[in-house]
């Protein structure tokens, strides 16, 4: 009787055993690619406040991912989408032509918005390369699910590829998600609207924000205390303002990235998320800066804090990914879509000085007038790069390559400009110059200005609203983590291309590379 039990024990024991190791099988190939998007991340932020972070947030993702601490975009735009959309295709600005959030258009003499068509409906028909999400719907149709949640359809459409219905965006106007999708023809499902109507947001707009830990351990403490008061902290009220955006204060807290990751979770499930073994897409924009902060301090206290709350939210999402499809069934990719401004207040020695695009223009235009007459020779300028009046030069039979090499040798005298290319230079310019090559990779031929420029180290770029951005001098260095499914754990410190990140993924999901792909699959990712 004793030897009956024993083995019918050892049999039930065995078969759960059995049922729990089937559990933590990796599937053949991810059930679902979940991109985590960050506004704004560094590895250096991620190294000085590690100690603080939790162990199932980003610590989770980096001792247990494949960790590479340098991703390299070519920088040249301040748009996001820009960054966004090379990511997503593999392909460089010069061939997915997203060069900025717009551009002048020569044979229509007006500006053309990225992310809108021609009827000013919300689109992703200006990007000239297919993306990840485009490959995936080729080979299954609508039976890929595929979805990006965030704060901004700037950022969010370029992951969706030539559908764009399924974005979804925080609106600080009504503090609802709302979407594309939201027209008489195609109504948002009920889960939405049930979601909106708890009326979140409202609730948050009453709470407040202060330090999550002891405020005299952030960084900014310790290393910049006489930049501070003694009594400094924050207690930020988070109330309803008046105007346009009434809900911009709780967008730009911590519980701006709460509401996006709460929402995010009731579309995996009501929308079964990595269900069936047809690959989904999902990528999660999170916001890393505040416009409560500074907004000119590297390591503002407020943007540490908002950064730490961060890191709980990724940890909860992070444990209920794993009970609801398991996480080694999901591919989970992590990185910056640009890295801060390394602006600490008072240290001006890092900070060289401001650049105008508008007033350049204003001061060329007047050169050219000198030399060849009365007329507006300039268009327009525009995110680094200046348009000159092709019908102008037509009816003066001016060379427009003669205007842009005097225009060139121009711009290059006005203090901040490191180079001044006419476009037909940066076609030909040598790809060993670092800088040369940068121009040359956001170069597009029938969207770019006639002359295109590079700032020098130091120098932000004041724009037409008034903020100030950081061009980076090569490349936007971001750090890049690939965790989950059948990813083993590594540390690469040399550089690596993020147009090596979708070839990658679509390696994983068994699918073809983007047709204008122009990077290559990481090796050696995977057991």
């Amino acid at each position: 009787m004793i030897k009956i039990f024993s083995l019918t024990f050892i049999l039930i024991f065995s078969g759960l055993s059995g049922g729990l190791a089937q559990k933590h099988i990796p599937s053949s190939r991810p059930k679902m690619v979940l991109f985590l998007m960050l506004d704004e991340l560094s590895s250096e932020q991620l190294f000085i406040i590690r100690d603080k972070l939790s162990d199932g947030g980003f610590n989770k993702l980096i001792s247990g991912g494949a960790y590479f601490r340098s991703a390299e975009y070519p920088s040249g735009s301040h748009f996001d989408g820009t960054y966004v959309s090379t990511l997503y295709t593999g392909s460089y600005p010069s061939t997915h032509g997203i060069i900025s959030d717009k551009w002048f258009e020569q044979f229509k003499d007006k500006s053309i918005y990225a992310i809108s068509d021609d009827t000013g409906r919300i689109s992703a028909k200006k990007i000239l390369a297919s993306g990840i999400a485009d490959e995936l719907r080729r080979v299954y149709g609508d039976s890929a699910k595929i979805a990006a949640v965030g704060f901004s359809p700037g950022k969010l459409i370029w992951s969706l590829g030539n559908d764009v219905t399924n974005a979804f965006w925080f609106d600080k106007k009504t503090g609802d998600f709302i979407s594309p999708r939201d027209t008489s023809v195609h109504k948002l499902p009920d889960w939405i609207n049930e979601f909106n109507g708890k009326n979140i947001a409202d609730m948050y707009s009453e709470r407040q924000w202060g330090p999550l830990l002891d405020i005299t351990e952030y960084h900014k403490f310790t290393f910049f205390r006489n930049q501070l008061k003694d009594n400094y902290t924050f207690l930020f009220e988070l109330d309803k303002s008046k105007g346009k955006e009434p809900y911009a204060p709780v967008a730009g807290s911590p519980f701006g990235n709460k509401l996006v990751r709460d929402f995010a979770q009731s579309l995996i499930v009501n929308e079964k998320f990595g269900n069936d073994n047809i690959p989904d897409i999902l990528t999660i924009n999170f916001i890393t800066s505040s416009p409560l902060s500074s907004g000119n301090d590297h390591f503002d206290p407020v943007d540490e804090d908002l950064l730490l709350r961060l890191d709980l939210e990724i940890k909860g999402l992070l444990k209920y990914i794993d009970k609801e499809i398991g996480l080694e069934n999901v591919l989970i990719v992590t990185s910056g879509i640009t890295t801060p401004g390394k602006y600490v207040s008072s240290q001006q020695k890092y900070d060289k000085g401001i650049f105008n695009g508008k007033k350049a223009a204003a001061l060329l235009n007047l050169y050219l007038m000198a030399i060849h007459g009365q007329g507006k020779w300039v268009k327009t300028y525009y995110d680094g790069q200046f348009y000159m009046n092709h019908d102008l030069l037509e009816k003066s039979n001016l060379s427009i390559n003669k205007i842009e090499q005097e225009a060139a040798a121009f711009l290059e005298q006005i203090s901040g400009i490191a180079y001044a290319l006419p476009a037909s230079d940066v076609i030909a310019a040598s790809m060993n110059l670092p800088a040369m090559q940068n121009l040359k990779l956001i170069y597009h031929p029938k969207r770019s200005g006639d002359i295109l420029i590079a700032l020098a180290p130091g120098w932000r770029e004041e724009l037409p609203d008034g903020r100030l951005v950081s061009r980076k001098w090569v490349e936007e260095r971001v750090p890049l983590i690939f965790y989950g499914w059948k990813i083993t754990r590594q540390l690469h410190n040399e550089p690596v291309e993020m147009t090596d990140v979708a070839p990658s993924i679509c390696s994983f999901l068994q699918i073809s590379y983007p047709n204008g792909c122009e990077g290559k699959a990481l090796p050696d990712l995977t057991r």
